[in-house]
Formats: structure tokens, sequence, C-alpha cells
């Protein structure tokens, strides 16, 4: 029996749309690209930006992605009152479009490079520490060093003993006897009420004579 090939292509027709028909009542076949095959909404995937398609939500990339909704329509200059619901594709205009939303979000996602090792890292430079300057020495005074064998406010009668002077002479410009001859000779004459510089001078005049 020879088929017609009317009938034929009728015949192949009807069962390829039977064939997807059956397919689709039984959940393995889907030609929106919007659900699965087991009729679940298809999402974009998280490691894909290209995943997402026009028709897919606001909400879905937001979840996908973790970009909080309100940090989405900032980032792409979107009304910040648009709805969770609204589709991407609706949201195209000269300024976003679903190829630059994918952009950012790949953007986002990647980490920030971190610098060259290669290059020689700058060590801190130390600030040089001056040491602290040592305090100025305190000049000493110069001490009067008087001649020797000069008669001071602090020479004692041993003193002029050693001196060569004689005691007969110095009892003789005190006017009395010698007292004991560690006494300073200038406390023993105040002490008698006799003024020290003439009779300093009589007793130095007896030791240059010694000389």
């Amino acid at each position: 029996m020879t088929i017609k090939p009317f009938v034929f292509g009728i015949l192949v027709l009807v069962i390829f749309e039977g064939l997807i028909l059956g397919f689709q009542r039984a959940g393995y076949w889907s030609v929106s690209g919007k659900v699965t095959s087991e009729g679940k909404a298809v999402q974009p995937s998280a490691g894909d930006v290209d995943s997402i398609k026009g028709w897919m939500t606001l909400e879905q990339v937001s979840t996908a992605f973790a970009v909080p909704l309100n940090e989405l329509l900032a980032a792409f200059n979107l009304p910040a009152d648009t709805p969770a619901t609204t589709a991407v594709k609706d949201l195209e205009s000269e300024t976003f479009s679903v190829e630059d939303l994918r952009e950012g979000l790949l953007t986002r996602a990647q980490p920030v490079e971190a610098e060259d090792a290669s290059e020689p890292i700058q060590e801190p430079t130390a600030t040089p520490t001056l040491a602290p300057a040592e305090p100025a020495a305190t000049p000493v005074p110069t001490e009067h060093v008087a001649p020797e064998k000069t008669l001071t406010g602090k020479t004692t009668f041993q003193e002029l003993i050693d001196w060569g002077v004689k005691a007969e002479a110095i009892q003789r410009v005190i006017g009395g006897k010698l007292p004991p001859l560690s006494t300073v000779v200038k406390d023993y004459v105040t002490q008698q009420g006799k003024p020290f510089s003439e009779v300093k001078a009589a007793l130095q005049a007896e030791v240059d004579q010694v000389r």
C-alpha cells in the first residue's frame, strides 16, 4: 500500500505534536525556558552572570547574587520604588540593559587585585633620634690662690712659725703672748678688737724679711 506524500506529512506532524504534548504533560518538556522540566522556575546562577535573562525579576537577581534590592537599584540608577517583581527587560533604557546588569555584577564579584609582590617593599625610614645635648659644664669658679707665704684670713700662728717668723716678732706685733699655735691669726686679732688689716700688714712684713 502506497501512502501519499500529503497523508504522510500529516501523520508525521500529528505524531510529532503528540510527542511534544505527551512530554509536556509528563513534565519533561518546556518551550518557554522559564521553567525546568519539573515545572520549577528557572533561577539565575550566582556563579554565572550569563544565566541572567531579561524575563527574570529583580528579586531573582537580588537573591541569587546576594545583593540587597536597594543597593541593586542604586548601583544602576534605577528608581528606588521599583517593585522587586519587575522583569529586568522591562527596565531597559538608554542607560540600562541586561548586559549592563551582567557586567556590573561581574565587576562586583571580582576580588580586588593584590599589589604586585614583585615590587620592593619600602621599609619605613627611621627618623634619626638626636642624642640629648649634654648639659654645659658649670664653670668652676676660679679659686684665688695666694702666693706662697702670704698671710690670709685662714693663716694660723703655726704657719707663721713654719715660715721662719720668730715668736718674739709675732708677740710684738699682736701685743701679747702667743695663743695656741693652731689658732687662726684673723680670729685671734678680731677677738682682741684690733683691725686685722693692720696686723696682717705688719706680720706680712716679718714674713717677707725671712724669705
